[in-house]
Parts: structure tokens; C-alpha cells; sequence
């Protein structure tokens, strides 16, 4: 073997080091990283510097229990004035005063190839399917693509492929921290029980994702993937545990990821929006129109928990409906029980006892209603029937659950 063939074999060493990064959970999905989204977010905390505050990215603050991002920007902060970090910088601005969450910039890289490559993931879909991720406003398409080339950039420059490969260990724990809390058949409960599949299931952890420090702080997003076989939804989620700062990453024997309530949670809960989302879409102008539902005691209860609207009050009790349920069809009642305590008792999702008793007619009569998609006609009705004072009830019965 020659002398230039050595080199190049040595230089992929480190990205197929870290493309191993991925546990599969089984015949349906699996949990990696996404070399994108961490460099995304390490881009992210320098161009911070500069504009402030991006979701809860916020510059001053100290992310020294998130041991990736605080190592990540120490490593990278020689780049924070560098040009291709200041028009990211002012890139993610205006993503930021258009769309106020970078949840769409995740899509978006998900749906691209793995830097340092260019193009789309699934390059077929560009004749078929031109969404691929990106946002109907053409403005958000062309600042998405534009900054997705100056994240590649910043990729070769900083030499990010170099910091994730010389800290794969860390990563690797972390995959093993959350993947064994992962119900390995909830892929599967969850067809059954909407009456739908889909191709695969792609969980992601992103270390690299900042999270204010406080307990219980943690981040979750459902991305959808647009495959050559149909949508795959997604997850990424932020690291839920605080960590006492080490000297270095290889001081570390716990990655931030082992927390079996939250990743029981969020696993099926992103996924369970890719079942339930899209059906609603069709019946979101009369959703909306029944918003005098969203009562002044319902919004007390729900904004802390960021549910701000009738229409996202709707989604996320259907989706949270369906978590339980689908616990009760395999017949794990202390799971629905848990469900029960977490959605109603600490998300206020006040509803869901009577969603709960609507939903059985779904779940009897297979026959009539053969999918969820089938059934959701019937429960958009049953929003519609109720009455402020039938919610305000529902609030002063289940505040204290």
C-alpha cells in the first residue's frame, strides 16, 4: 500500500469512528447522533455570543452541567469572531425573529446529508418531494440553506469531525445511558394502536444541546425525515441530568442521559406527534375557531407548561391520550396509571378523563373505525360540543390530581 492511500485511510479514521455512533433498538428504530445537529449547536453557542439568546441558549450563562456544550465552547471559542461564525450569527437571527425556535433548523439537517457532504440526504426526493424538511416560507428555505452551508463550513474549519471523534467515548456511554430506558417495543405498540406504520424510527441525543441548569430541565423535538419509503419520524433530545464539572470529558462516568422517567416520556411522546399531528392538519381552521374553549382557567394551568393555544391544548391532549391508551392495550396498568399521574397532575391536561372515556368507542369498534385517522372526525365533533363551563369544570375537578 502506498504512502498517499495510508493517508487517506488515516484521515477517515475519525469519522468512521464516530459513524458507529448508532444502538439499534430493534427491527423498527434506533438511537444515534447526528453529526449535523452537534455541530449545529456548538455554531449555535458562539453565534450567541453575538445575538443573545436562541431558545435556552442564552449568552452568560453557565452550561457547566452540560459537560459536551461547556468542553464544546471552550474548544471552539477561538472561531466566536470568526466570519463564518458571524454570518451564522446573523443567519440565526433572523431564523430566530421569524420563527422564534430552532426545532425547524433540526428538520432541516436531519433531512441533509451528513457533513462534511452537500445535498440532500434522500437526493431522489428532489424531484418528488421538495419539502424535505424546510418551511413553506421561501424567505425560511433560502436562510435554512444558507446557513447549512456555513455550518459545513465551520465543520471543516474548526475541525469538528476531530472533537467528536477524540470524545466518541463520551457519546458511546451516553447512547448506552439512554437506550437501555428505551421501551424497545413502544414502536410497535404505537402502530397498533393508530392503525398506522411507518418505514422506520430515528432517535437522536444531542449533548451539544444547551439546556438552562435547574433539575427536571430538558428538551425534546420531533423532526420528520422524508425517506425514499415514507416519512420516518424522528427525535432529538437534550442531555435531562446536571453533571458535576470534571477537569476533562474522560474524567466522566455519567453522560447526562440516564433518566428513565424522562426518556420513557419523550421517546414516545415526540414520536406519538408524527402519528397524531398530520391527521389534525386538515381540521385546524375549525380548531382554531373554537378557541373561546382555551378559557382564561385553562390558560392558568397550561402556559407554564408552554401549552399557550386551543389548537395546541388539542394536539398535545391527543397525543398524551394516545401514550395512555396505548399502555392500557398491553395491559400495563401501573404504565397508564404513571401516564395518568405525569399528564394530568403535573402537564394539567385537565381533559383527558373525558378523552379517555370518548376514546373506548374508537378502541371497541375496529370495524367501524379501522385507524385513528378514522375516529379523529369523531373527537374534532366532541372538541367542538364542549363549553367553557364543561372545561372550567374539568379544571377546578383534575388541577390537583
Amino acid at each position: 500500500m502506498n504512502k498517499t492511500c495510508i493517508v487517506f485511510l488515516l484521515s477517515l479514521i475519525p469519522s468512521l469512528l464516530f459513524a458507529q455512533h448508532q444502538l439499534p433498538l430493534s427491527s423498527k428504530g434506533s438511537v444515534g447522533v447526528s453529526t449535523n445537529i452537534e455541530t449545529y449547536f456548538f455554531a449555535e453557542k458562539l453565534a450567541v455570543e453575538h445575538i443573545g439568546n436562541y431558545v435556552f441558549d442564552t449568552k452568560g450563562v453557565d452550561y457547566s452541567h452540560q459537560p459536551i456544550v461547556h468542553f464544546g465552547f471552550k474548544r471552539f471559542s477561538k472561531y466566536q469572531n470568526d466570519p463564518v461564525i458571524i454570518r451564522t450569527a446573523e443567519i440565526l437571527r433572523q431564523i430566530r425573529d421569524t420563527l422564534y425556535d430552532n426545532g425547524p433548523i433540526l428538520n432541516y439537517l436531519l433531512n441533509q446529508k451528513e457533513f462534511p457532504e452537500a445535498g440532500l440526504r434522500f437526493a431522489a426526493l428532489k424531484k418528488s418531494d421538495k419539502s424535505s424538511g424546510i418551511s413553506k416560507n421561501e424567505k425560511v428555505n433560502a436562510l435554512m440553506a444558507e446557513l447549512t452551508d456555513s455550518l459545513r463550513s465551520f465543520y471543516i474549519k474548526a475541525n469538528v469531525r476531530g472533537f467528536l471523534a477524540e470524545n466518541s467515548s463520551f457519546y458511546k456511554h451516553a447512547l448506552q445511558e439512554i437506550g437501555k430506558d428505551i421501551n424497545k417495543d413502544i414502536f410497535l405498540h404505537m402502530e397498533k394502536w393508530y392503525g398506522q406504520k411507518f418505514p422506520f424510527y430515528e432517535l437522536y441525543i444531542s449533548p451539544a444541546m444547551p439546556i438552562t441548569p435547574g433539575d427536571d430541565n430538558y428538551r425534546g423535538f420531533g423532526p420528520q425525515i422524508n425517506s425514499l419509503k415514507g416519512k420516518i419520524p424522528s427525535m432529538v433530545v437534550s442531555s435531562s441530568k446536571m453533571l458535576k464539572l470534571q477537569n476533562s470529558l474522560a474524567d466522566y462516568h455519567e453522560f447526562g442521559f440516564d433518566n428513565e422517567p424522562v426518556t420513557s416520556f419523550i421517546s414516545s411522546h415526540e414520536i406519538g406527534h408524527s402519528f397524531v399531528n398530520p391527521l389534525l392538519d386538515p381540521y385546524m381552521t375549525s380548531i382554531i375557531a373554537d378557541s373561546a374553549l382555551y378559557t382564561k382557567n385553562l390558560e392558568a394551568i397550561l402556559t407554564p407548561n408552554n401549552i399557550r393555544s386551543w389548537h395546541v391544548t388539542v394536539i398535545e391532549h391527543l397525543v398524551r391520550l394516545g401514550e395512555i391508551r396505548i399502555a392500557v392495550s398491553v395491559k400495563n396498568e401501573k404504565e397508564a396509571a404513571r401516564l395518568r399521574k405525569l399528564h394530568i397532575g403535573e402537564y394539567n391536561c385537565v381533559l383527558i378523563p373525558l378523552l379517555e372515556a370518548k376514546i373506548v368507542e374508537y378502541e371497541r369498534n375496529h370495524k367501524k373505525y379501522p385507524d385513528f385517522k378514522s375516529y379523529v372526525p369523531i373527537l374534532i365533533a366532541y372538541f367542538h360540543k364542549l363549553t367553557p363551563d364543561i372545561i372550567d369544570e374539568q379544571v377546578r375537578l383534575y388541577k390537583n390530581y
